[in-house]
């Protein structure tokens, strides 16, 4: 009523986190009802109308809500002249060493990509092996598939460099995994990125216990209540925080909180977003006190929309990324432009 907004994004990828883009349109329409004429500076009693409107405490309509969530944080950032990273508690940092996801099929392509992004700067590669086993099932062969890859992107990559083998829920089997492992103790870069089911904390802990590689959990990680499970449980040795995963920034202070006092390092991942999330999970980034490469320019690598709607944001310069001192978020939305492109229809 008073014309002033914040900005928010609602990103999901349908085979990942199961949410189709009907659905968080519908969640969208339920939250904008329900949030009328609250006080948008009342994060907490805006997070519980959200939550009994649907879903309660259940995994579901927080793509959509983390999106508002954003929203709101925007708009109190705008009206209190203050950065997100503010509200939040204050920032360790607002430049960021930068970490890429790399998804190519065979060692060679691997290798070259790695090679490609260290000359470039970044400090940490994302390596993905899992994909194999998630498309073609389990099997010994495809296992070895997998280690080829993450094989060849060691043997390139610089021991300073952040190695994460992101296997995606693939590996299944605990045992396997300790066994796999083995032959990758002596590497102090490297850490292993959910090799086991989300549910499967149990064998998470099983691999921590007995492999000297560091166990990261990500899709694990979806709720504050969650975290503390995996924390007593001494389950993991690093997280990866989505904000789309867990309901935004409000769940997320949270997740960071219960890792801080624990010990366990805080990765922060994109989605992918536009310009406008990336932002967002650079100021989520700004407050962990663990600085570990930021993964933010999903913007550039994963999407190419050929005009950009988005002006403002985390800037990201060579070998790093930078959050400007402005308030909110920092971004502006060139409406017209972003009219164009839902008109087009991009299922981004």
């Amino acid at each position: 009523e008073s014309g002033e907004y914040g900005v928010g994004e609602a990103s999901s990828q349908q085979w990942y986190l199961g949410e189709t883009t009907d659905q968080i349109a519908e969640c969208l329409r339920i939250y904008g009802q329900v949030l009328r004429g609250e006080d948008p500076h009342n994060f907490a009693h805006c997070h519980h109308v959200m939550e009994a409107a649907y879903g309660g405490g259940m995994p579901s309509g927080r793509t959509a809500r983390s999106g508002v969530d954003m929203a709101l944080y925007d708009l109190v950032g705008k009206i209190q002249c203050v950065p997100v990273h503010a509200l939040l508690g204050g920032a360790y940092r607002t430049r960021f060493e930068l970490l890429t996801n790399l998804y190519h099929k065979t060692p060679e392509e691997m290798a070259t990509a790695c090679s490609h992004f260290v000359d470039r700067g970044f400090t940490g590669l994302k390596i993905k092996v899992g994909d194999v086993l998630l498309s073609q099932g389990w099997s010994r062969a495809n296992l070895l598939a997998e280690i080829d890859k993450l094989d060849a992107a060691l043997d390139v990559t610089p021991r300073h460099v952040y190695i994460d083998a992101d296997a995606n829920q693939g590996w299944l089997s605990a045992a396997w995994t300790v066994a796999t492992l083995k032959r990758f103790g002596h590497y102090d870069n490297l850490s292993i990125e959910q090799p086991l089911p989300y549910d499967d904390l149990d064998g998470a802990l099983h691999v921590r216990k007995r492999s000297r590689v560091p166990v990261i959990l990500d899709e694990s990680v979806w709720s504050a209540t969650r975290m503390a499970q995996i924390a007593r449980m001494q389950a993991c040795d690093r997280i990866v925080l989505k904000l789309n995963r867990l309901g935004g920034f409000f769940e997320a202070i949270k997740v960071i909180s219960i890792c801080d006092s624990m010990g366990i390092g805080v990765s922060v991942d994109t989605n992918p977003y536009t310009l406008v999330g990336d932002t967002a999970l650079c100021h989520i980034a700004a407050i962990c006190r663990h600085h570990y490469p930021v993964d933010c320019e999903g913007h550039q690598s994963f999407l190419d929309w050929g005009e950009e709607f988005v002006t403002g944001g985390v800037l990201i310069k060579g070998d790093h990324a930078v959050l400007p001192e402005t308030s909110g978020l920092g971004v502006d939305i060139n409406w017209e432009a972003l009219v164009r492109h839902q008109q087009i229809g991009y299922d981004g």
